[in-house]
């Protein structure tokens, strides 16, 4: 059996199950970060094509309580670093490309 407390703010009874006031829409406690399998593939997806983002959504994962969530928030950091990296890499050698071209064609006027 559940047992009744009350809101912080408008001191509505509430059950310790809950994680909002229904009342004055109170949040009474944290929300558990998902890590169902559809819950995990948008966290990687978004570490992927959001890489900041990821590092904070990682560490945010890597805070709660069980393996699977810190095992899901590594992932997500790693798969953060890794595209950092990555686009890191690809944009050197673009701005050394193109410095090496322009070079050239200054090479042909002067």
């Amino acid at each position: 059996m559940d047992q009744i407390i009350g809101c912080p703010v408008c001191r509505v009874t509430v059950r310790p199950a809950d994680y909002f006031c229904f009342n004055c829409g109170k949040k009474l406690r944290v929300l558990p970060l998902g890590v169902t399998t559809g819950d995990q593939m948008k966290l990687y997806i978004g570490s992927v094509f959001l890489a900041p983002m990821g590092i904070v959504w990682g560490l945010r994962y890597l805070q709660e309580d069980g393996q699977k969530t810190k095992i899901a928030g590594i992932i997500a950091m790693s798969l953060s670093v890794i595209t950092i990296i990555i686009v890191t890499q690809f944009a050197v050698r673009v701005v050394n490309s193109v410095n090496s071209e322009i070079s050239t064609q200054l090479q042909g006027i002067w």
